[in-house]
């Protein structure tokens, strides 16, 4: 049997188990009934479908975004249109002409275990993407658009597709503006931002790029959640509450580039007063997280601050284990892969006796496949296996193994972070 063959397989094995398991540890629930949308007997009032939270798209493309990442049936309070709250003034003393590689920190939220409550709280979906800095200069003949990551990378070239669209916006033509935003990518089978996704459309190569815009596939989109710099005026010191306000006034009832349209979007993300139901709602989802930022809290570099906090939702993947590193004769951890081939780690952390037992004596009936030939059925980003693997003891697999882990995040190299293995509910034949 081929071995894409034996990971389906393998894969559905395990998704079947997953299943079982979610069954037996859910606790007993009354059915939910959907609100009435056609009115009410008895001359009562009709009650209206929980709003969706929603993003302000500059290309009017909102509602088909919206369903593409399936955001339906939130009960949620967003925070006023634009319409509705009027512009801050913009400080006139503190200029920044362009941002400094070198010097500048990104603000980054600290993790937390709870949303933090309370009215000074204003509350975003936290994105599964690549951070993308934008620095667009476009009120000169020199016109140039850059694009940073959180470490203040240039990766200008891996995302030219935003960098054209930021040039050609109505929106940003003849000005300076400094973007904080997110790089994404929808999965089009899970409804939500797939990281896996944008990584391996950041490491395409351009001609590969343009091959995926032209056939629709995995549509990227900038999502922007902060403005640091307009026209010159450092906006770093004003409350974000305001520095928000500012950002959906430049991108109000802007048009994008009918040429663009299909090949990548540019987003406003919104934001919300009830953490707590969005919290909610991404559980329900398994979208990545919520960000919660104070109304009135400046932008600060890095993480010196306490106005801006992450909570995630720990994710739970489905990995394919193409063989063991051992130590001393012993069994250490296991190497693990995407359904796509991706390379996502290693891991140690539950891999028990049972499981160690069940690996080794499965293992010793197995005819393992060479490093030279496991790197050919494995689409690994280089083309080869990752450089850590080829110092370590391991015995490889004939046939992939699917195991249920989790994990804290997955890094900018798309590695687990503190991974932790939950279930080994199958081994091929």
């Amino acid at each position: 049997m081929p071995a894409r063959s034996r990971a389906a397989r393998a894969v559905d094995a395990c998704k079947q188990l997953k299943l079982h398991l979610k069954q037996q540890q859910a606790p007993l629930r009354r059915p939910i009934t959907p609100p009435n949308l056609h009115g009410a007997r008895g001359g009562a009032r009709a009650r209206r479908m929980p709003r969706a939270p929603r993003l302000r798209t500059v290309a009017g493309q909102a509602k088909q975004f919206a369903a593409a990442t399936g955001t339906v049936n939130i009960p949620l309070q967003a925070y006023p249109s634009s319409a509705a709250r009027p512009a801050a003034a913009v400080p006139s003393a503190m200029h920044i002409s362009s941002i400094d590689p070198h010097t500048f920190v990104p603000m980054a939220p600290i993790l937390a275990d709870a949303i933090p409550q309370g009215p000074q709280w204003l509350h975003q979906l936290k994105w599964d993407g690549i951070r993308l800095i934008a620095d667009c200069s476009l009120a000169t003949k020199e016109r140039s658009v850059k694009l940073y990551t959180k470490r203040m990378l240039d990766r200008t070239s891996s995302f030219a597709m935003i960098e054209q669209a930021l040039a050609q916006l109505p929106a940003l033509q003849g000005r300076s503006v400094i973007l904080d935003g997110e790089a994404v990518v929808i999965d089009p089978r899970l409804h939500r931002p797939s990281f896996s996704l944008i990584l391996q459309r950041q490491r395409s190569s351009a001609a590969k790029q343009n091959e995926l815009a032209a056939q629709h596939r995995w549509p990227l989109s900038y999502v922007l959640f902060d403005l640091i710099a307009l026209d010159g005026h450092d906006l770093r010191s004003l409350p974000y509450e305001a520095r928000h306000q500012q950002l959906l006034n430049l991108f109000a009832q802007q048009a994008q580039d009918s040429s663009l349209s299909n090949t990548v979007s540019i987003q406003v993300a919104d934001v919300y007063d009830d953490g707590q139901a969005l919290w909610s709602w991404v559980k329900e989802h398994q979208w990545e997280g919520v960000v919660s930022k104070l109304r009135n809290a400046p932008y600060s570099s890095g993480k010196k601050h306490q106005a801006s906090f992450k909570c995630k939702k720990e994710l739970e993947i489905i990995a394919l284990t193409y063989g063991l590193v051992m130590n001393e004769g012993r069994i250490a951890s296991l190497i693990l892969f995407t359904e796509e081939g991706s390379y996502l780690g290693r891991v140690s952390s539950g891999l028990h006796q049972q499981y160690r037992e069940l690996l080794e004596t499965w293992a010793q009936h197995q005819q393992h496949d060479t490093k030279e030939q496991l790197a050919k059925q494995i689409s690994c980003p280089s083309n080869s296996l990752p450089q850590e693997l080829r110092r370590l003891t391991i015995r490889w697999f004939h046939a992939p193994v699917p195991c249920l882990v989790s994990a804290l995040e997955r890094n900018e190299s798309g590695l687990l972070r503190h991974p932790k293995l939950l279930a080994l509910p199958y081994l091929p034949e």
